[in-house]
């Protein structure tokens, strides 16, 4: 079994300049630089409890220009979606198990899957992985896999993309940024226009149901949609009824059904001022993409922020979180002072969010369609936890794991 880490409080981590002096011996001060590297120097500062150490820079996640998530991707996507936007039509690489440019009718088709990429932009190993979740659970005869790559800027100078291709400087795309050409088209917008091409009953007469996915990077951007998402809208434009997940109606053929599924991501978005911890003059907390202060355009447009919350609650979203994924330095890992006032890792940041949304719900007396899932044994791992037996359900509806909305769960191993 592994042992969870407790968080740090109470302590502010002191550099080592605060140290540093003229006469201090050489062999003394490598000493002192490899255990303020390894993050096992704190001090505790004046003599009161101070609940968390100051507020870290907002961006202090791994920002250098030559970090992995930074440098340009290997492989593009060999599908090319044409999605239409409100400036325009954008282009934007994919993989799918069926061409999505064949415009003849897929009636085997009732359930589609749309599974997001994280920081790296590696939609290849995420159609790969999410692809054997697919074939474990049995459902891959009625199912469409889509993994849409949000690319960079870099990316499409690298690859010499065409001047149609959406792209987003470095990690914009995570909060529903606009992007930097060739419109400035935010990545919810993406989901939108996938949402609206599955809604064409002449491509897709039969589906049912549409899922997002994301583990990670991506799940972060899958969160923020989930809350302030267009999709329902997009589909009932066409003439069919948007349902949370789980609703019954007597729409049948008539409807679609729409599920969020939100594995380990490094933060969540807040609908009120109170954080799991207080850390002092962290203006970010609140602000876009962890609460709903300063929002991108996309938001915006949509005026009153506070419709947002009661949405939420009643859409059907499930939160996957690994047992495992309680490494409180993880390269990953948000470490900003917003990131960090939603607990010390992923695992307690989700449960954290989960009894936030509970208590919100109860609040204002609404259902919460929510369902949080711990997958036992499980740490930072996108294939383990989509191919886990809640994952499988979560993802395409396999049998094994009964997840009941508002209600927290451990997974069967």
């Amino acid at each position: 079994m592994v042992k969870r880490p407790t968080s740090q409080r109470g302590s502010s981590k002191v550099l080592l300049s605060d140290f540093w002096r003229p006469r201090v011996r050489w062999v003394g001060a490598l000493a002192l630089i490899a255990m303020v590297t390894a993050g096992k120097l704190a001090l505790t500062l004046g003599s009161g409890p101070v609940d968390a150490a100051p507020a870290a820079p907002a961006a202090a996640v791994l920002t250098d220009d030559n970090a992995p998530h930074r440098r340009p991707v290997k492989v593009v996507a060999p599908e090319r979606l044409k999605l239409k936007a409100a400036q325009g039509e954008v282009m934007v690489p994919a993989y799918s198990s069926v061409a999505l440019g064949d415009v003849k009718p897929h009636a085997g088709i009732r359930r589609a899957v749309i599974v997001v990429h994280g920081r790296l932009r590696d939609a290849d190993r995420y159609f790969e992985l999410a692809g054997k979740a697919l074939k474990a659970s049995g459902a891959d005869a009625e199912s469409l896999l889509i993994a849409p790559q949000i690319i960079t800027t870099a990316d499409a100078a690298r690859h010499d993309l065409p001047p149609s291709a959406a792209r987003w400087k470095n990690e914009s795309w995570l909060g529903g940024d606009p992007a930097k050409g060739p419109y400035p088209v935010s990545s919810f917008e993406i989901l939108d226009g996938i949402a609206a091409l599955l809604a064409d009953r002449a491509r897709f007469p039969n589906l049912e149901r549409i899922v997002f996915a994301a583990h990670s990077g991506g799940a972060q951007l899958v969160q923020r949609y989930a809350v302030v998402g267009r999709a329902d809208a997009v589909i009932s434009a066409t003439g069919l009824v948007a349902l949370a997940d789980g609703t019954d109606s007597a729409a049948g053929k008539a409807s679609i059904r729409l599920r969020y599924v939100v594995a380990n991501p490094s933060s969540y978005l807040y609908f009120d001022a109170q954080r799991p911890v207080n850390i002092a003059h962290c203006r970010e907390q609140d602000r876009w993409r962890y609460g709903l202060n300063d929002p991108v355009p996309y938001v915006v447009a949509q005026g009153d922020a506070r419709s947002f919350e009661a949405r939420y609650l009643g859409r059907r979203v499930i939160y996957l979180l690994g047992g495992n994924d309680i490494d409180p330095n993880h390269s990953a890992l948000d470490k900003s002072c917003a990131g960090e006032a939603q607990g010390a890792f992923r695992l307690e940041r989700g449960n954290n969010y989960f009894a936030h949304l509970q208590r919100r719900a109860k609040a204002q007396n609404l259902a919460l369609r929510h369902s949080r899932v711990e997958v036992p044994g499980v740490g930072h791992e996108a294939e383990r936890m989509f191919n886990s037996v809640c994952g499988r359900a979560a993802l395409f509806d396999a049998a094994g794991c009964d997840m009941k909305p508002g209600e927290a769960m451990m997974a069967p191993k």
